[in-house]
């Protein structure tokens, strides 16, 4: 009688558990709330004058909103710097100047949306708006110029990261920022690969 109440309780407190266990398995893991993150890495220009990379990097911070238990949908803004390059030989031997490198920087508004694989992994696409601040070389290889423009143009990118604690993250990055102005004849359109650390409030 005892082992068949002991077995009882035993196989009670098991189906018990099973909803708790579920309920542990699909409790949310999308994040809401303020954040600010920074990140640093390599900066690639490869169009017309130039074709090279140097260092680069940002700062942001926003606002995220649950969508779903896994997914946030956040609006951030930001700014990035995206490096100095040097024009590639075949354009500076006919620039009359004494300066011939690239800069790129600018402010950013936009979206990212985040999913979260796991409490710890995710992945997130982010795109808007890039009031992009730069000067170079315009694309005329024969007589290249050296101007300075301003221009509303777009970012976009992607990522993954990992959740180090309930605060923190890290990540990997790599994002596309359309620098130029047609009517000037420059175009810088930057590859950014970088890493990054975000905190949430």
């Amino acid at each position: 009688m005892k082992k068949t109440l002991f077995a009882l309780a035993l196989a009670t407190a098991g189906v018990m558990a099973i909803p708790a266990a579920f309920a542990q398995d699909a409790a949310p893991t999308a994040q809401q709330g303020w954040y600010v993150s920074a990140n640093a890495g390599y900066a690639d220009v490869s169009r017309g004058p130039y074709d090279n990379g140097e260092f680069a990097g940002g700062i942001k911070g926003g606002y995220r909103f649950a969508i779903n238990p896994e997914t946030s949908l956040g609006a951030e803004v930001g700014y990035v710097y995206l490096g100095r390059v040097s024009a590639q030989n075949s354009y500076s031997q006919n620039f009359a100047g004494s300066n011939d490198k690239s800069k790129l920087q600018g402010a950013t508004a936009g979206l990212n949306l985040r999913y979260n694989f796991s409490p710890s992994w995710y992945g997130e696409v982010r795109g808007g708006a890039f009031f992009a601040k730069g000067e170079g070389l315009t694309n005329d290889r024969a007589n290249p110029e050296f101007v300075n423009f301003n221009s509303t143009r777009y970012y976009a990118g992607a990522g993954v990261g990992y959740n180090i604690a309930q605060n923190w993250s890290v990540g990997l990055n790599w994002d596309y920022y359309d620098g130029s102005q047609s009517d000037k004849n420059i175009h810088l359109p930057t590859n950014l690969y970088s890493v990054s650390a975000e905190y949430r409030f």
